[in-house]
C-alpha cells in the first residue's frame, strides 16, 4: 500500500514539474485505473456476501458508490482529454454528487456490526466535528466570492454539505480506531473518505481562488483515497475467504 501511495505521488508531482498540460494528462489517465481497480474489488466483495448480513449490504451501496464514481471519471476523462472541456459542472459533477448517498449508507451499514462500541460522547463529538466543518467552510465560500450567483453557490455549497454529512460517521470510525475497538484495516475505509473530504475542500478553496487546474497536486489526496479504498477491500476480500464465511462482527479479524 505504501508503495502504491509513493508511486502515485511520485507520478503527479512529476507531472507537475513539468508542466500544467503534463499534469492534466497525467492525472486524468492515473485516475482511470485506480478507480477501475477499486470497481472490480467491489463486485468481488459484493458477491461474495451477496448482501446478508449488515456488512453484505454495507458492500452492495459501496459497489454502487464505485460504479458511479468510475463512470464519473470515464465521462471526466473523455471530456478534459478528447473535447477539451472544463467538467465542472457538467453531467460528471452530478454522477459525483450520486455516488455520494451510496457512500453514506455504506458507512451507516458498515458501522453497524460494532455498534455497541459507539457511546454518547462519541456522537456527540462526531456532531461537533461536523458543525465546526460545515460553518467556517461555508463562510469562506461566500466571502471569497461574495458577487457569485446562486448557481455557483449552489454548486460551491453542495460539496461542503455533504461532506459534512459523511464526516459524521467517518469521525465515529476514527474514534473507535483510536481507542483500540477496530484495527487499521477496518478503519481503511474511513480514512480513505477523511482523504476524499479533505481533497474536497481543498479543491473547492483553489478552485473559489482560481488557483485550481486539473491535474493540480490536490488531486493526490483523490487517488490516495482510491488506493485507500481498494487495500481496505483487498484485506476484506482475504479476510473473509469463500469457504470460510464468518460473521463480521468479530472486527478482531481485521486487526
Amino acid at each position: 500500500m505504501i508503495f502504491s501511495l509513493v508511486c502515485i505521488s511520485f507520478i503527479v508531482l512529476a507531472a507537475n514539474f513539468l508542466g500544467k498540460n503534463i499534469a492534466t494528462t497525467t492525472t486524468d489517465f492515473l485516475y482511470l485505473p485506480v478507480s477501475g481497480t477499486l470497481l472490480i474489488l467491489s463486485i468481488i466483495i459484493s458477491i461474495r456476501f451477496k448482501g446478508k448480513s449488515d456488512i453484505g449490504r454495507a458492500y452492495i451501496f459501496f459497489t454502487g458508490f464505485a460504479t458511479i464514481w468510475f463512470i464519473a471519471e470515464l465521462v471526466w476523462f473523455i471530456s478534459e482529454i478528447f473535447y477539451q472541456l472544463n467538467p465542472f459542472p457538467y453531467v460528471d459533477d452530478s454522477l459525483y454528487l450520486l455516488g455520494y448517498p451510496f457512500l453514506l449508507l455504506f458507512s451507516i451499514y458498515y458501522l453497524k456490526p460494532v455498534g455497541a462500541a459507539i457511546s454518547k460522547k462519541m456522537l456527540a463529538f462526531a456532531f461537533l466535528a461536523t458543525a465546526l466543518f460545515l460553518v467556517p467552510t461555508f463562510y469562506n465560500t461566500y466571502s471569497y466570492n461574495p458577487h457569485a450567483n446562486w448557481d455557483q453557490i449552489m454548486w460551491a455549497g453542495i460539496y461542503p454539505l455533504v461532506d459534512a454529512i459523511l464526516l459524521f460517521p467517518t469521525v465515529i470510525g476514527m474514534i473507535l480506531f483510536f481507542k483500540g475497538n477496530v484495527g487499521l484495516l477496518w478503519s481503511l475505509m474511513f480514512f480513505a473518505i477523511l482523504l476524499n473530504i479533505i481533497a474536497d475542500s481543498g479543491f473547492l478553496y483553489l478552485d473559489v481562488d482560481r488557483t485550481y487546474y486539473s491535474g493540480n497536486p490536490i488531486n493526490l489526496l483523490y487517488l490516495w483515497s482510491y488506493v485507500l479504498f481498494s487495500f481496505g477491500l483487498y484485506s476484506h476480500i482475504k479476510v473473509f475467504k469463500k469457504p470460510k464465511m464468518k460473521s463480521f462482527g468479530n472486527v478482531d479479524e481485521l486487526k
